[in-house]
């Protein structure tokens, strides 16, 4: 198990200051202005009671009751948000199908959870992400190689892709990241610059650190 988040933080991107303790305990100011943040998030998007508030230090952390998915946000940051889905002409329960997002850097990334009516494997769901992007964006071509896919503790390995794509003629790269875990399927979407090689690290962590218990066992 790794024992310390400040240590993942710094081998894997130095920039996320968010996922970083720092030397000294967060002042009470640091954590009265998180918790009043990850409220906010959750008031202007109606999130509550799917979502409840879990800060405990100077990141803003919201957990979404149902799944345990667990998302980060920035403290004072206007774009974080969380959306509720629904799925075709059978819409699933509020809170069935759910997302959080926010901006890391240059960064932007999604946090999914949902619980399908259908038994669904993660290879589907995964070849579903794929074609989704490949969809939605252009010139999609998938970047080869192995990379760096963060876990924490006895976390199983995702299913993970990383791409360079276009949209509006803007060149970006973008990754899905995958894991189905008991009725819950998560998943991550990270989009960030061209050759940035720490974004399949980037974006894994941050699923990592999101699934049920991910957080709890990034801590010392």
């Amino acid at each position: 198990m790794i024992g310390r988040l400040v240590f993942i933080a710094a081998m894997l991107a130095s920039s996320m200051a968010w996922a970083q303790e720092a030397d000294a305990p967060a002042t009470v100011e640091e954590i009265a202005a998180a918790k009043a943040h990850a409220d906010a998030v959750m008031d202007r998007n109606d999130a509550r009671p799917f979502f409840i508030n879990v800060t405990r230090g100077e990141v803003p952390l919201v957990r979404h009751v149902a799944s345990g998915l667990t998302c980060a946000f920035n403290v004072g940051d206007p774009r974080d948000a969380i959306t509720f889905y629904t799925q075709g002409d059978d819409p699933l329960a509020r809170g069935e199908d759910v997302s959080c997002a926010s901006w890391r850097d240059t960064t932007y990334v999604s946090l999914f959870a949902t619980r399908y009516p259908e038994a669904y494997s993660a290879e589907q769901l995964f070849a579903a992400a794929v074609q989704d992007i490949r969809r939605s964006w252009q010139n999609v071509a998938a970047v080869e190689g192995d990379f760096s896919i963060a876990t924490i503790g006895d976390q199983d390995v995702p299913l993970a892709a990383v791409f360079t794509a276009e949209r509006n003629d803007l060149k970006r790269q973008t990754m899905v990241v995958l894991r189905n875990i008991g009725a819950w399927s998560f998943k991550a979407r990270a989009t960030g610059e061209p050759g940035d090689a720490e974004l399949p690290k980037v974006g894994s962590l941050i699923f990592a650190l999101a699934l049920p218990g991910g957080w709890e066992a990034a801590q010392p």
